[in-house]
């Protein structure tokens, strides 16, 4: 669809002004509405946009100022400028009564071709501004009218996703809150599980032991008591007696120190108090102690680090630790006459301490090392291994020292737990 041509509205009672003006203004490619009286200018001037009127003021019946003022009077055409056209020589009387009728302007005749152009261009531009003004403006307002409903809609957009997310993180928390409680039952019923299991062993050789004991009893009682008994019986029952008791003493003592290990798994420390301590210090007297009871002398211990970090904690913890690491280290890391090197590094980062325990045996595969903590879980279970070593390392360094621990190890190259724990403990 081609663009309309902007419209202007000239008014003359002579057809020969009239197709002069046509003559001039032909140039600026407009839309020229002629009218030959003021009646019909009336007429025409609200059914079109004008962007200017070219008003003759000497029209029989209705003059030109007279025209002006009804056009300019109505809402519909009140905008629109009027370039009022004269014979008479110019006078202020005349021009004043022009204006007050709503002139912009006067010409004078006989026109002066380029002054009307000119003048008609003038006023052609501000139309064609205001058209622009006009288009923005709609624009403007049809963009506000979509931003508001996109607002609107996105308002409700965010409300339903934010209740879904709402109701999501609600599910979430209430499934969490079951994962726990399950896996704290789990838990419980796995620690319940291996120390009946652990017990049950030495429990039954006692059983089966104190078992035999009691037949072998009665049946040299029976001897006794028909007066049967021989030297041979007695002999025998000597013997047993003595294998027997071995074996009661041996597995109660087993059982023994596996209830000391269930204990700490408790991590019961109301008879420990707080010490403050040189943390290299303590742990060379632990070693020096420790050492013969685990049968560390064919390994080589190396201690390092700052000399100089003192530390507010249980003594006695620190020693269990350690005594563990070192037991662990000796039952899973090195093969039997093998020599092995093991490191305890000892550092401060911020107001904390990091203690590194290192070897270099045979490590643990990627799969195993998921479950290192996790009570009774071990790969020597036919080795006399109970499970609870690092398991216990790891109760009482978060829960008594009130540190972290976390374990590395690559296969074939070594072992390395490091436990982080704060130089001034908290309560």
């Amino acid at each position: 669809m081609s663009e309309r041509l902007p419209k202007i509205l000239v008014v003359d009672d002579e057809p020969n002004n009239l197709r002069v003006y046509e003559r001039i203004l032909a140039p600026l490619n407009l839309d020229i509405v002629k009218a030959g009286s003021g009646l019909k200018a009336l007429a025409v001037a609200h059914k079109h946009d004008f962007f200017l009127i070219l008003m003759d003021v000497q029209m029989p019946g209705m003059d030109g100022f007279e025209t002006a003022s009804l056009i300019l009077d109505h809402p519909k055409t009140s905008h629109i400028p009027v370039i009022f056209i004269t014979a008479f020589a110019r006078d202020e009387t005349f021009e004043f009564k022009g204006y007050m009728n709503g002139a912009v302007d006067y010409l004078v005749k006989p026109i002066n071709d380029e002054i009307l152009k000119s003048k008609a261009g003038v006023f052609l531009e501000l139309y064609k501004e205001r058209l622009r003004l006009d288009k923005a403006f709609k624009t403007k307002k049809k963009a506000e009218e979509e931003l508001k409903v996109h607002k609107e809609n996105l308002e409700e957009i965010v409300k339903a996703r934010t209740q879904e997310l709402q109701h999501s993180i609600e599910h979430l928390l209430t499934t969490q809150d079951k994962l726990v409680k399950v896996e704290k039952m789990a838990s419980l019923g796995r620690l319940v599980s291996g120390v009946a299991h652990e017990l049950n062993t030495p429990i039954g050789i006692c059983v089966t032991a104190a078992s035999f004991l009691e037949e072998e009893t009665c049946r040299i009682s029976e001897h006794l008591q028909d007066e049967s008994l021989s030297a041979e019986d007695l002999t025998s029952f000597c013997e047993s007696s003595i294998q027997g008791s071995e074996m009661l003493l041996s597995n109660l003592s087993r059982a023994t120190n596996l209830i000391k290990k269930f204990k700490l798994v408790a991590v019961d420390v109301s008879t420990e108090e707080l010490s403050n301590l040189n943390v290299i210090a303590h742990i060379d007297e632990i070693i020096i102690e420790i050492l013969p009871a685990l049968d560390l002398t064919h390994h080589q211990i190396t201690i390092e680090g700052d000399k100089g970090i003192v530390v507010e904690t249980y003594p006695e913890t620190l020693k269990q630790v350690l005594k563990e690491l070192l037991l662990n280290s000796i039952t899973h890391a090195f093969e039997e006459d093998i020599k092995g090197h093991v490191m305890i590094k000892v550092e401060k980062v911020d107001e904390r301490v990091r203690l590194t325990f290192r070897d270099d045996g045979c490590g643990i595969e990627a799969d195993t090392l998921a479950m290192v903590f996790e009570p009774f879980f071990t790969t020597r279970r036919g080795s006399g291994a109970s499970g609870l070593g690092l398991y216990i390392v790891f109760n009482l360094a978060t829960h008594v020292l009130k540190g972290e621990v976390i374990c590395n190890s690559t296969l074939g190259k070594g072992t390395e737990v490091i436990i982080t724990f704060p130089i001034e403990h908290s309560y």
